[in-house]
């Protein structure tokens, strides 16, 4: 009985030492929680979340829980805010740049409407003296067309009249080629006809022969005669006719001769005179040769006259049509330059107004830069992040950072430098930033050179920008302060400090959103990517072991998928939802979370996706149910974190807290997407 009172003794001693551990840790939690609560209101947002691991007190649960949506939306609106001021900040220099340049332009353009004005009045002066002498130039093309035309008439009648004389002259030039022809046949029967007569002569002369041998033959008979006495008398009748006959042949061939040589005389005469009238014909027919060339010479020009008369006329004809349009439209311009001048003084009255509204947007311009200084004041009051240790005292620090600024994100991280930078300046910082759409090693190279010439004190850039490790490492080796940002570079020896994500704690949030989704039972796929990328593996690593120590959710399958392929990722998760239909969650590592959200919409069932990274289009599937949270790495913070932390330690000498800084994280789900999308 003592032994049975002694171990209930035990066992109550060992209950209220169970309660008693239990009301002090519970009381340690309530402290915990109240300490948190504390610092928010004392506007301290930049806290780590309530660990509600192992909390089983519903009150004490939801109190952590609320505290921490409200720490996370307070820290993710300031930060939007933030964002929003350095937006802000810029439309208002581009403003103030704008309203300055406006007026300035108001003002040139009234001085150069009066000039133009001036100017106008002298165009419609002198486009008016110009119609004036369009109107000469048509009276004298009119004339010079009527006189054209009567050119051309005569010319073509001159034409016709030429070629009329040419055909008159070819048909004399054949006529005086037949008579040519027969004057040389004449010219040749006379010769022919002298000849003959010559054979006539020589005829005639051998008959004068025989009439002298005849006259000596009847004398030698005449004499034998004689001595014949009688017996010669029959004999002398005979001589003495002989001697008659040749007597009067004699007579008749002289008679014969002297005609003979008379008509050779005149055949001579006649052949002179031949000779003389081919001569002169030969003459006569090269000079008509050359009237006939002057007439085809005469015609050819007059043909071409005409064809150029012609071209002429037509060319008067567009000049009179071009003068015609000429004259059109040198009215349409005279009533252009009337309506230039009427609008030029309305244009005058409107540029008077806008040099008015610049004034008044100058004027607003001020208002929004008061409002702004007091935005900035309000946010100040808040901590979320470093904070600048003060102004620059004995020198002015310089800081150049490059950035990409190729997608949405990075234009987020530019806001954060650009706020960092606005606010280091007023404290006698320079802050140059490099910003990259397209990445060129070769205008960074140079860009970082001309910061080393100009004597910069540190250098940011992010990590995976390996290819200019050689450039980080100068700067360090020159006793340069150098910071990565985003991921840690390859070669950690080149650097001083790097800002990224927390890629384990990433992976335990998603993990922890989960649970909330499924209310911590059921079971989970997990598309994880490429197990070479260090990013996915820890994100991966880090999931599983929260899920598997902590919560009773379990993990159905772990699938690999490929990093950059949305499609792989669609295909893979329907894959598995068929295969295991009981499934309520999918959990994605890579950067392609639409892919996993169409193939959940497809299916239509009711499951959710726990992602990464923040878009639009994420966004869209978070108001739809299918994606329950989405978890970002801030990059607002990326951007202006570790400016403001070299600026401090370049300030004050002191080295920050860790060389590898965290940058917080963000969730996005249907309690704050509404609210957050406009601001991303």
């Amino acid at each position: 009985m003592e032994l049975f009172l002694t171990i209930c003794c035990s066992i109550e001693a060992i209950i209220i030492c169970v309660l008693i551990f239990l009301i002090l840790r519970s009381n340690k939690r309530s402290a915990s929680i109240i300490s948190k609560a504390e610092l928010i209101k004392k506007r301290h947002i930049d806290i780590d979340d309530i660990d509600t691991a192992g909390v089983s007190d519903n009150y004490q649960l939801a109190m952590s829980d609320a505290i921490n949506s409200i720490k996370n939306n307070m820290q993710t609106f300031l930060e939007s805010s933030k964002e929003n001021v350095a937006v802000l900040s810029d439309a208002i220099d581009v403003l103030s740049d704008g309203a300055k340049q406006n007026k300035e332009g108001s003002i040139l353009i009234n001085d150069n409407l009066k000039q133009v004005s001036d100017k106008v009045n002298q165009q419609l002066k002198l486009v008016g003296e110009c119609q004036e002498l369009i109107e000469e130039n048509s009276n004298d093309l009119s004339e010079i067309d009527s006189a054209a035309k009567d050119i051309n008439t005569r010319l073509g009648e001159t034409v016709k009249d030429c070629k009329s004389g040419i055909y008159g002259l070819e048909i004399c030039e054949a006529n005086l080629d037949k008579v040519t022809k027969n004057l040389d046949r004449s010219n040749e029967i006379l010769k022919d006809f002298t000849g003959r007569i010559d054979e006539v002569n020589k005829i005639g002369a051998f008959i004068l022969e025989i009439s002298e041998s005849l006259n000596l033959l009847s004398l030698n008979a005449s004499i034998e005669a004689a001595r014949a006495g009688d017996a010669g008398k029959g004999f002398t009748v005979v001589a003495s006719e002989m001697n008659s006959m040749a007597q009067k042949t004699s007579e008749s061939m002289v008679s014969i001769n002297d005609i003979l040589e008379s008509i050779v005389k005149s055949s001579e005469e006649v052949g002179r005179c031949i000779k003389d009238s081919v001569d002169v014909f030969n003459e006569s027919v090269k000079e008509f040769d050359s009237v006939s060339d002057s007439f085809r010479a005469i015609d050819r020009q007059s043909t071409s006259i005409n064809n150029m008369m012609g071209d002429i006329f037509k060319k008067i004809e567009h000049i009179n049509g071009n003068a015609k349009i000429t004259r059109d439209r040198s009215i349409a311009a005279y009533a252009a330059s009337e309506h230039i001048v009427n609008i030029t003084g309305e244009i005058s009255d409107i540029s008077t107004n806008a040099s008015d509204v610049s004034s008044k947007m100058n004027d607003n311009v001020g208002s929004l830069s008061v409002m702004l200084s007091g935005l900035k004041k309000l946010l100040k009051q808040y901590k979320t992040s470093v904070e600048p240790a003060g102004p620059c005292t004995s020198k002015k620090i310089k800081i150049g950072i490059f950035c990409m600024l190729d997608n949405p994100f990075w234009i987020g991280v530019r806001k954060g430098i650009v706020y960092a930078k606005n606010e280091l300046e007023t404290l006698g910082a320079e802050i140059r930033f490099c910003g990259y759409r397209n990445w060129d090693e070769v205008t960074m190279k140079d860009d970082f050179e001309v910061m080393m010439k100009e004597g910069f004190d540190g250098f940011i850039c992010p990590g995976f920008m390996a290819r200019h490790e050689d450039l980080m490492e100068t700067a360090k080796n020159a006793g340069k302060k150098v910071f990565v940002f985003n991921c840690d570079s390859m070669d950690p020896n080149v650097r001083h400090a790097v800002f990224e994500p927390d890629t384990y704690m990433s992976g335990t949030v998603a993990a922890k959103e989960m649970v909330k989704a499924l209310k911590n039972k059921g079971s989970v796929i997990v598309l994880a990517g490429e197990v070479r990328i260090s990013t996915n593996k820890t994100r991966c690593e880090s999931f599983v072991n929260y899920i598997e120590k902590s919560t009773n959710l379990k993990i159905a399958e772990i699938i690999q998928v490929e990093n950059l392929s949305e499609e792989d990722a669609y295909l893979k998760a329907k894959e598995a939802i068929k295969k295991y239909p009981e499934v309520k969650g999918i959990y994605i590592t890579t950067g392609t979370p639409l892919g996993a959200a169409r193939a959940i919409e497809d299916s239509g069932k009711q499951i959710v996706l726990v992602s990464f990274d923040h878009s639009k289009a994420i966004f869209d599937y978070i108001r739809k149910g299918i994606i329950y949270a989405a978890i970002g790495q801030d990059p607002f913070g990326q951007g202006y974190d570790p400016i403001v932390y070299m600026y401090n330690e370049l300030l004050t000498g002191k080295k920050i807290v860790s060389e590898n800084m965290k940058c917080r994280l963000n969730v996005v789900d249907s309690n704050n997407v509404d609210s957050l999308v406009e601001l991303i």
